[in-house]
This record gives C-alpha cells, structure tokens and sequence, in this order.
C-alpha cells in the first residue's frame, strides 16, 4: 500500500469498531471531525468489501454502492477510490454509467430520477437506469443529510444491504435523531483531542 493509502491508527481503530458493529447492526453511522481523513476510511472499506480485479462481479464480494449530494464530493471520493486502486463507475446526469463495476459512485438525485416509478428518459450520454445495481454495502457520505425521503428509499430498495453512514456533523438541523435510519453512532476523538495529538 502506497504512502498516500496507509490509514492512521485511529482510522484502523474506527475500522475495527465498524466491523465489530456491523456484526450486531445493519446500519453504522461513523462520526470524525472534518479534515480527519473519512474519505480515506470509506476507501478501505470499499477495497475490503468489493472484489479486486482479477476476481470480477462472481466473487463472494458483494457490490458496493457510494452515494453523495455533490458532484465535488462524487469527484474527491472518486478520486481517492482511484489512489486507493478500487476501479468504479459513476451514476451522475451526463455521463454513461459503465454497469460492469462492482463499485458505484453516485449523486441521490440521479439514483432518485432513475428509481423513480415512471423514470423519464435518459439523458444524452446516461445508461438506461439502474436495474443492475444491486449492493451489498450502501456508503452514505455527508450521512446528515440522509432525512430525505430520497434517501430512505435505499433502506427500502436493498433490505439485505449493510448501511455506512460518513458525517462530521451527526445531527440534523429539525434536532430529530438519526434512529429511522442508522441503529448505532460511532464516535472519534473530538477536534481539541486530535489537536492536543498532533
């Protein structure tokens, strides 16, 4: 593993505290301050989770599906998934999604448009929906925007799926909780802790 995709030791102990959760849960919520590296987290868990190359989609690896808001953060998690060495594809309006990948990236408010029950035809340059997704990981990046009802809809789309859910802010501006989606919230080092450790 190069430099640039060595995790820290308290990116491994979140990891470990992951693993451990996902054997009594089926959706973690992971908490780190901004600037702490959750990109980096979410990529190791992918690497784990998807099959490599050699072993294609018929492997015991499931595929993995990644989901943000943004185009920038489609484009920084793409990116780190690149440096990680994780072949993916992309579901965003304007480019043809390559169905071949184990591992996705995607906006909500494609997958939404794509999902919806009467999907409008696809853009220039789209794939023909998302049929062919079919997870056994769902990452929710930025989770603290997941109250949408877009959102929900992937609970409810793959109910054999494991949920991730990646914030820096674990709560929502309306004060309710995140229990209707993620049964458990896994906290690190508060910002002063890791400022005081360097």
């Amino acid at each position: 593993m190069k430099n640039s995709t060595k995790l820290r030791d308290y990116q491994l102990s979140m990891l470990q505290r992951l693993y451990k959760a996902w054997k009594r849960h089926r959706s973690v919520m992971v908490q780190m301050p901004t600037g702490t590296g959750k990109t980096h987290l979410m990529a190791a868990v992918i690497k784990e989770a998807s099959p490599g190359p050699s072993e294609g989609r018929g492997a015991s690896k499931g595929q993995v599906l990644v989901v943000a808001h943004r185009r920038e953060l489609i484009a920084q998690i793409s990116q780190t998934l690149t440096a990680f060495g994780v072949s993916h594809g992309l579901v965003i309006s304007g480019k043809k999604t390559d169905s071949s990948q184990a591992v996705q990236v995607a906006s909500i408010q494609t997958l939404a448009r794509r999902f919806h029950p009467t999907p409008a035809p696809p853009l220039r340059g789209e794939g023909s929906g998302c049929a062919w997704i079919s997870p056994s990981l769902v990452i929710i990046d930025e989770a603290h925007h997941a109250l949408a009802k877009t959102y929900k809809m992937l609970w409810e789309r793959w109910p054999a799926a494991k949920f991730l859910g990646l914030t820096a802010t674990p709560c929502r501006l309306s004060g309710e909780p995140f229990t209707d989606l993620f049964e458990v919230l896994l906290q690190s080092y508060s910002i002063q802790e890791f400022i005081d450790k360097g």
